[in-house]
């Protein structure tokens, strides 16, 4: 092997083993791999370096002590009663491990993370990119942020609004069980408790990849919503709830839809149980409101459909003999 080759060698296994290699690349390594044991058993050699490192994190990293460790793996045995040391072998080692040490510490320095929880109120978070994560109550999120790499994934348990800046500096990954969500430009809403049945993901704007690992993607786009169905493992495409980011922005758009399913959504977002008294709950409505109190929309309901209110401790009831 030239000197240029053992070269690109030594900077595929680097970059492999820190997680930078392109396809091609891996393809390349592979097929190196693949020619001998030896070769086999060098990569395997680094990435224990690379662990040993990974594990030493803390304190300070000792690249010398590291060649000892190593430094008899990489060096050939002598063949045919000739003492020569393949010198190139010996450079390629001390570069693999210079260059393993850089990687891993400029790695490590260009990751940020963050941990949310909301229990009982929606929070708002700007991620360093001007990502927006609204997340909903009982929901918790970890985000992982590379700088270097403009990558970056959040995992999520719950639901939350994500509304990523139309430049798009940073390709984010939204992880939720078995299923990964990548945007395409664009704000959209993932809600995945855990007691849930199903995973359902809610396109604002642009345009959303969903897939599993041993599954083909699937698209959806702006107005679409993908419901996941956890134990028959398979999606369905509709149309998405013009009020699922209600908890977020307290908008709200009712066009035709019944009293029940209003008063439903209106008490998960408010946090109030709304009962319905008499022959109303079929009722519909066409009607607006943008992030107005709940006794306002309230009030507005009684006074279109004629009916009454009553508030007690355990919440407020609409009460009525039918509808006009």
């Amino acid at each position: 092997m030239s000197e240029k080759e053992e070269f690109e060698i030594e900077t595929l296994i680097a970059k492999f083993i820190t997680d930078e290699c392109n396809q091609a690349e891996i393809k390349q390594l592979e097929k190196w791999r693949s020619q001998s044991e030896e070769n086999e058993k060098y990569v395997a050699d680094a990435l224990e370096i690379f662990q040993r490192a990974k594990f030493a994190v803390d304190e300070k990293f000792d690249s010398k002590e590291a060649w000892k460790k190593v430094s008899a793996r990489i060096e050939p045995k002598p063949k045919g009663g000739t003492a020569f040391i393949g010198f190139w072998k010996v450079a390629a080692g001390l570069i693999l491990i210079a260059a393993l040490s850089y990687l891993f510490y400029q790695q490590i320095g260009s990751k940020e993370e963050f941990n949310y929880t909301s229990e009982t109120e929606v929070q708002i978070h700007t991620l360093p990119d001007q990502t927006t994560l609204a997340l909903n109550r009982d929901s918790e999120s970890k985000v992982t942020y590379n700088k270097r790499k403009n990558t970056g994934v959040i995992e999520l348990i719950g639901e939350a609004l994500i509304s990523i800046p139309e430049d798009k500096k940073v390709s984010w990954q939204v992880k939720v069980e078995e299923l990964i969500i990548e945007d395409i430009g664009t704000e959209f809403n993932v809600k995945a408790y855990p007691q849930s049945s199903k995973v359902e993901v809610s396109v604002i704007s642009g345009e959303v990849r969903i897939y599993k690992l041993d599954q083909e993607a699937i698209n959806i786009t702006a107005g679409e919503r993908a419901i996941y169905n956890k134990t028959t493992r398979e999606f369905q495409i509709d149309l998405a709830d013009r009020n699922v980011t209600a908890y977020h922005s307290k908008v709200f758009t009712f066009q035709g839809q019944t009293l029940e399913t209003i008063v439903s959504q209106l008490s998960e977002v408010y946090q109030v149980p709304i009962f319905l008294e008499g022959d109303i709950a079929n009722c519909t409505l066409t009607v607006n409101f943008e992030d107005e109190k709940l006794e306002d929309i309230v009030s507005i309901i009684s006074e279109t459909l004629g009916l009454e209110i009553m508030q007690t401790e355990e919440g407020i009831t609409l009460s009525g003999e039918g509808c006009y």
